[in-house]
């Protein structure tokens, strides 16, 4: 029997990672969180390690905010609840550990 405690991925992260580098993994963790965001989970010390917030340039939040075109106008008609649904579909890049490529 190995007696012990294991390290809590947040508390390993601090030992090994400077404030920016956690800054942008907590940033990403916490679906790409606005710095201001960030900066108030850390007065109120609920990121542990973070001292100091200062959030670098992020592609992926400055391309999830650019504007798309607008859909074409539906003609369809539906006559009963939920015959006719509208929704987004996302493709990843990456492949899932189940072998999916979209998100609904």
């Amino acid at each position: 029997m190995l007696v012990g405690d294991t390290p809590q991925e947040a508390e390993a992260l601090v030992a090994s990672a400077s404030q920016k580098e956690m800054t942008i993994t907590w940033h990403c963790k916490l679906g790409h969180m606005s710095e201001r965001g960030l900066k108030i989970l850390v007065e109120r010390n609920l990121i542990p390690g973070l001292k100091l917030v200062n959030l670098p340039f992020c592609e992926h939040c400055v391309t999830s905010k650019q504007h798309r075109l607008m859909f074409g106008r539906s003609t369809a008609q539906s006559k009963h609840i939920l015959e006719l649904i509208h929704f987004d579909v996302w493709e990843s890049p990456e492949m899932s550990l189940g072998g999916a490529k979209y998100l609904v």
